[in-house]
């Protein structure tokens, strides 16, 4: 039975929402970001890196679709934007494909839609949507 979570939260608490969803996804390889532009996936992914003990500094990967980090436990973080793809082929096509399920990581994707036939384990499926200036809401799960 999936488990679903959902909370309405204060950007300023951004913080502890990443943590809430961190503690209740344990032993997932995947976390899947959906939500309307501007809704703060971004954001949340980096909030999350960062309580993975990522000290280097981070930034979107919207033109690059991937960035790479490493916290000192050697774990890596793979966090991927998907906005500008067309379609499944072209996350193929570049690659991208062999950083999903590798051991001793995590990959964080924004707007995961067009590769979520490959997403088949271990995700946690996260969507983020605008309520106004101050507040969002935010449903999560594992599949």
């Amino acid at each position: 039975m999936i488990k679903k979570h959902e909370q309405v939260f204060a950007i300023s608490d951004l913080s502890n929402i990443s943590k809430m969803i961190l503690e209740s996804v344990q032993n997932i390889q995947i976390i899947a970001l959906k939500g309307t532009l501007g809704a703060g996936k971004t954001t949340l992914a980096i909030e999350m890196l960062r309580q993975l003990g990522v000290k280097s500094e981070m930034q979107s990967p919207t033109y690059t679709y991937i960035q790479a980090y490493k916290n000192n436990k050697d774990e890596l973080f793979y966090h991927f934007d998907l906005y500008r793809l067309k379609d499944k082929q072209d996350f193929l096509f570049a690659g991208f494909d062999e950083f999903l399920y590798q051991p001793n990581s995590l990959v964080i994707i924004e707007w995961p839609e067009i590769v979520e036939s490959l997403l088949d384990h271990s995700v946690c499926f996260v969507e983020l949507n605008y309520i106004d200036d101050v507040r969002r809401k935010i449903n999560w799960y594992v599949e």
